[in-house]
C-alpha cells in the first residue's frame, strides 16, 4: 500500500462518525474493496492506540477520574444493565477498556482507604479484575466491565487475547511453511534456550536469497506496518539482528506502507506481506559443481 492510499484510509477510519463496530468496518471495506477488513482493523487500532498514548494523562489526572466517577455515579441509576460507562468513554472520546480499568480502580482504593489499614491497590489486582469481572463485588459495576471490554475494538483482555492468538497463529503458519519447503531454521524459543540474547521469530541454518538480499530471519508482525511501529520496531528489534545474524526478512501479514522499503534495504532489511514461495527464493548449492575425477584420482 502506497503512502497516498494509507493516508486516505487513515483520514476515513479517524472519522467521528467511525465507531470501531464490526458494520462500520465491513462498510469501509466496501469504500476500500482490494484492502482487507483485517487490514482495516489493524490500521484503526494504531490510530486509537496513539491517540490514546497522547491524551491518556489527561484523562487520567485526579480531577478528571473524580469527574468520571461523578458521571458513572449520576447516570447509572435506573440503567443499571444499559453501557452507561461505555456511553460516558465515547462522549470523552476515550478507549471503554481504559476507562472501566480507570472507574474500577478508582473504586477500589477509595475501599482500600476506608479499611482501618489504608493500603495501595495493586495494578496485578485491576488487571485481575479486568480479565475476570464475574469476580468483581459490585455486580453493576461488573457488567459495565464487562459491557466496556465487549464495545471496546481497540483495548481490553478480549482484543487482547485476540491479537495473541492471530500472532501465534502467524507463526504457526510460517514455521509450517518453512518445514514444508525442507528449510532448517532455530525458533525463537530455540533461541533463548540456548542463550541468545536477541531473537526474531525464526533464524535460518542455512540461509537463502530473495529480492536480491541474503535472507538470514525472519520476523513475523501480525499487524499493519505503519511509520510509527516500523521505527520502534527498528530501533528496539531489528538492528539487533541486523547486528548479530545479518540481513533479513520482515512479514507483516496485514500490509505495510511501500515506501518503508526505501529505508529498510541499505541496511539488509526486506519487507513483505507474505512468505515468499519456495519458486522465488534462491537456496544454497553446497555443491555448485560437478565433481569429475582425474584420470587415476579415486572416484
Amino acid at each position: 500500500m502506497n503512502r497516498a492510499r494509507y493516508d486516505l484510509i487513515r483520514e476515513r477510519l479517524s472519522m467521528k462518525a467511525f465507531d470501531g463496530s464490526t458494520q462500520s468496518f465491513k462498510d469501509m471495506n466496501q469504500m476500500f474493496p482490494d484492502t482487507p477488513i483485517e487490514t482495516l482493523r489493524s490500521i484503526h487500532a494504531q490510530i486509537v492506540q496513539g491517540k490514546m498514548k497522547r491524551t491518556l494523562a489527561h484523562h487520567q489526572k485526579p480531577q478528571s477520574v473524580k469527574e468520571y466517577w461523578r458521571r458513572y455515579h449520576t447516570k447509572i441509576k435506573g440503567h443499571e444493565r444499559e453501557p452507561v460507562l461505555a456511553h460516558i468513554a465515547e462522549e470523552a472520546d476515550l478507549s471503554p477498556a481504559l476507562l472501566a480499568r480507570t472507574i474500577l480502580e478508582y473504586q477500589l482504593q477509595e475501599k482500600a482507604d476506608a479499611e482501618p489499614e489504608p493500603y495501595k491497590v495493586s495494578k496485578t489486582e485491576v488487571t485481575k479484575l479486568l480479565k475476570e469481572p464475574d469476580l468483581i463485588e459490585d455486580g453493576v459495576l461488573s457488567l459495565q466491565v464487562q459491557l466496556c471490554n465487549l464495545k471496546d475494538p481497540c483495548y481490553g483482555p478480549y482484543v487482547e487475547a485476540i491479537k495473541q492468538s492471530v500472532g501465534v497463529e502467524k507463526e504457526v503458519y510460517l514455521t509450517n511453511k518453512l518445514k514444508e519447503y525442507g528449510f532448517a531454521f532455530m525458533t525463537e524459543d530455540d533461541m533463548r534456550a540456548k542463550g541468545y540474547d536477541k531473537t526474531p521469530d525464526v533464524k535460518l541454518e542455512v540461509p537463502f536469497a530473495w529480492n536480491g538480499n541474503i535472507i538470514n530471519w525472519i520476523e513475523s508482525k501480525a499487524s499493519f506496518g505503519d511509520e510509527r511501529s516500523h521505527d520502534q520496531y527498528l530501533k528496539e528489534q531489528y538492528f539487533s539482528y541486523i547486528n548479530r545474524f545479518g540481513s533479513g526478512l520482515v512479514i507483516y501479514w496485514f500490509g505495510f506502507i511501500q515506501e518503508l522499503e526505501d529505508g529498510c534495504k541499505p541496511h539488509g532489511i526486506l519487507l513483505s506481506d507474505d512468505l515468499p514461495s519456495l519458486d522465488e527464493v534462491t537456496l544454497f548449492n553446497p555443491y555448485p559443481l560437478e565433481w569429475v575425477p582425474s584420470k587415476g584420482e579415486p572416484s
